[in-house]
């Protein structure tokens, strides 16, 4: 690659890693190679770009959060000249990063990837996963180059792949949620809590006594075990093999789950070939 030095792509992977161990690890090289290659960049530059404290642990500068969005924008130039080389020896190749929320993993990018594999063996397919919004914000800071999430959508681009909604899920009832009440019971997973704070944002909920996990499978087996009622995506819910009673939850939410993006048309090759896929296969 030609534009990113290696100090340059150091940084990126240390600022995702937020660790000097783990981007060590990660890039096979010494820990003291890292941080000699990081403070080598903040001299080249003239800022300092992290915080560092004796674990280890990176914390990022306002300057560092700046640079490192340029840092994603150069990657992604670069990305897009090696692919228009490619395309010139009519060859499809280069790197597509995708962000997606747990259930388009499951639901959408399971039974893309080995098709798109299978068709273009040239390219490699880096995939992150997170909630809604860190989802969004990924696509923005031009980290990857599509993402699938949850409205709204933040002034992206947008093509809807499926319909879906939040219900409650208890082990003996179909007890309806009421989100404006204490609910002080109540068990979600991540993805479930992020995704109502921004769905009813301005709507006084109160969350802070709910129990939260990262997993849904996990949320799923704390209410089979009788340790509350959740609140859980629908089409989540479809995914894992449970025996749970369904309810309603109020203010009822009906959430979009869209292909996201800078710009559909400003994809590159490889990109919009992914993106056809995905939108092919769409519930």
């Amino acid at each position: 690659m030609i534009m990113l030095n290696n100090n340059l792509r150091i940084f990126i992977t240390a600022a995702e890693l937020q660790s000097l161990t783990e981007t060590a690890k990660k890039l096979y090289v010494s820990q003291p190679a890292i941080s000699h290659a990081i403070k080598k960049l903040e001299e080249e530059l003239g800022v300092r770009l992290f915080i560092r404290n004796k674990r280890s642990t990176l914390t990022l500068t306002e300057a560092g959060k700046d640079i490192l969005a340029l840092a994603y924008q150069m990657a992604d130039l670069e990305n897009r000249l090696y692919q228009r080389a490619y395309a010139e020896n009519h060859l499809m190749g280069g790197v597509i990063r995708v962000a997606t929320v747990p259930l388009g993993a499951s639901l959408v990018i399971a039974r893309v990837l080995p098709i798109f594999k299978k068709q273009f063996p040239g390219v490699q397919v880096e995939l992150l996963e997170g909630t809604p919004l860190e989802v969004k914000n990924m696509v923005l800071n031009y980290q990857v180059d599509l993402g699938i999430s949850t409205s709204p959508y933040m002034g992206l681009e947008y093509k809807l792949l499926m319909m879906d909604r939040m219900i409650s899920i208890n082990r003996d009832d179909a007890v309806s949620i009421d989100l404006k009440k204490e609910n002080s019971d109540l068990v979600l997973c991540r993805v479930a809590y992020d995704s109502i704070m921004e769905q009813l944002a301005g709507q006084n909920i109160d969350l802070s006594h709910s129990t939260v996990m990262e997993a849904a499978s996990t949320q799923i087996n704390m209410v089979e075990e009788g340790n509350g009622t959740g609140v859980i995506s629908e089409l989540m819910l479809s995914t894992i093999p449970n025996a749970l009673m369904r309810g309603r939850v109020l203010p009822s939410m009906e959430i979009d789950i869209s292909l996201i993006t800078h710009s559909f048309d400003d994809l590159s090759a490889a990109a919009k070939e992914m993106a056809n896929m995905i939108l092919e296969r769409s519930l």
